[in-house]
């Protein structure tokens, strides 16, 4: 796995009281000394009618990313995870998509700090 691909995985609820299993984004992937690759992900989600959060961003190429809907990428949900949770590759990010989500990361990270 690579950043910018899209990956199913058990996604934790913010009181950490369960998880869902639901589309991430990678971001970013590491491995630190002794310890297996861990990926820095963003929750992805089909609920485009629900509460937005800042840096939501829509997929225009959410078909060929290899989602079954319309969907947002949910920047300001972001975790970092165990190769271990991930269940399966869905697809990866077109280009397009891909600077999209770099400037709007940009974007929401320099508004928090």
């Amino acid at each position: 796995m690579i950043p910018f691909d899209l990956v199913l995985l058990p996604f934790p609820f913010t009181d950490l009281s369960a998880t869902k299993r639901r589309p991430c984004l990678i971001l970013a992937v590491f491995q630190p000394q002794g310890l297996p690759e861990h990926y820095v992900v963003a929750m992805v989600t089909s609920q485009l009618d629900g509460a937005a959060f800042p840096g939501d961003m829509l997929f225009s190429k959410w078909r060929e990313a290899g989602l079954p809907k319309p969907s947002v990428a949910r920047l300001a949900k972001v975790v970092t995870v165990e190769r271990s949770l991930i269940r399966k590759k869905l697809g990866t990010l077109h280009a397009s998509d891909r600077s999209a989500i770099r400037r709007q990361f940009r974007k929401v990270f320099a508004e928090m700090v």
